[in-house]
């Protein structure tokens, strides 16, 4: 489903683009024409006729996926209401849920149903589920995740009675965590920085793992202590081995600050533009980058793309990266650096 709304959503933009080619190619025509320069009037009015041709080709495949997004759109009744005449109550506003997911235990919890008929699942926001058979309800909370967190999602779901809340101490996580939230510490443990750090769900992208900072009481003061968990985790020496992690108490504030962010960025003739993060010891080339970006739309230039970069002056160079002679062997690929820019532009004639 995913990849037909963003067929869709490319084959509206082609058409949209294309119009726009249209139009200003008939008021160059109609320019030229004024000053009596008839090839090139000529010239301009056969390219918004080939514009038009792609729009008409635009046009037809954006009709054969509108048919088949309204397929996969379409409800199954007759399986809903099988369901519900076997005896399979449906969930209700107030009932209590409990989610297993194979691929990723960091969304496993239990869940109340809200007054709306939704849950709240963390990174996704709100499913609906009230009105839905425990099968059904396992269906929409395994789309929702495949839509922007998993690419395979094994969704459990039970129900079960009571409150879900646990006797025990709590420590705050705040900042880069992905789930920042109250923390409850598991009878029987002395939690430390990476016992936590390991157990919570983990952090983003943007986590500075070098700078976690602890915040706590004692003697009646505001103490803070900084701990460099990068280190710890990468087993570096430096820091003391997993003797310099730090025992969490009751009430401590766990905090982990944003990091400077690595990007490059994709633009022009793509699928998906945007932009993607460089990893610490990573190698992205530009090539590479447009294949993340879901590859080529059409009539992009394969000849002319090319790599803006900063330089040190603060102008910015432009580095020719041939995608065709990168193909064919005779042109390395490039690879880029933090803040580079990878142009795809458009090609004129296309046929």
């Amino acid at each position: 489903m995913e990849e037909l709304v963003d067929r869709r959503d490319s084959l509206e933009g082609e058409i949209k683009y294309g119009k726009g080619k249209i139009d200003a190619a008939q008021k160059r025509t109609q320019i030229l024409k004024s000053l009596g320069k008839t090839e090139e009037a000529e010239r301009m009015s056969n390219e918004a006729k080939d514009w038009q041709a792609r729009i008409n080709n635009s046009r037809e495949q954006l009709a054969q996926v509108e048919e088949e997004i309204a397929k996969v759109k379409k409800p199954n009744h007759e399986e809903t209401i099988h369901e519900i005449q076997s005896g399979e109550e449906v969930i209700l506003p107030g009932n209590n849920l409990e989610i297993w997911v194979n691929e990723d235990t960091s969304f496993n919890g239990r869940y109340q149903v809200r007054r709306g008929g939704y849950i709240i699942v963390p990174q996704i926001g709100r499913v609906i589920v009230a009105g839905k058979t425990i099968s059904q309800a396992e269906s929409a909370i395994r789309k929702a995740l495949q839509a922007t967190q998993l690419k395979q999602a094994s969704v459990t779901l039970e129900r079960f009675e009571g409150v879900s809340d646990e006797p025990g101490p709590l420590i705050y996580l705040s900042g880069e965590f992905k789930h920042p939230r109250p923390y409850r510490v598991p009878a029987g443990t002395s939690p430390t920085i990476v016992s936590v750090l390991l157990s919570c769900g983990g952090w983003t992208d943007r986590a500075d793992l070098t700078h976690v900072k602890v915040m706590r009481m004692a003697a009646n003061r505001s103490v803070v202590e900084e701990v460099n968990i990068k280190k710890i985790l990468e087993g570096n020496p430096s820091a003391g081995g997993l003797g310099g992690d730090l025992t969490l108490t009751e009430g401590d504030v766990l905090v982990i600050p944003s990091g400077a962010m690595n990007l490059v960025y994709v633009t022009g003739r793509v699928r998906k533009a945007g932009s993607y993060k460089l990893n610490e010891g990573e190698k992205l080339t530009a090539y590479g980058a447009i294949l993340q970006s879901g590859g080529f739309n059409h009539f992009a230039d394969k000849d002319g793309v090319h790599i803006l970069r900063s330089m040190p002056d603060g102008t910015k160079a432009k580095l020719p990266a041939s995608i065709k002679d990168i193909e064919k062997g005779r042109r390395p690929d490039i690879v880029l650096q933090a803040n580079d820019i990878v142009v795809v532009p458009e090609k004129w004639f296309s046929w």
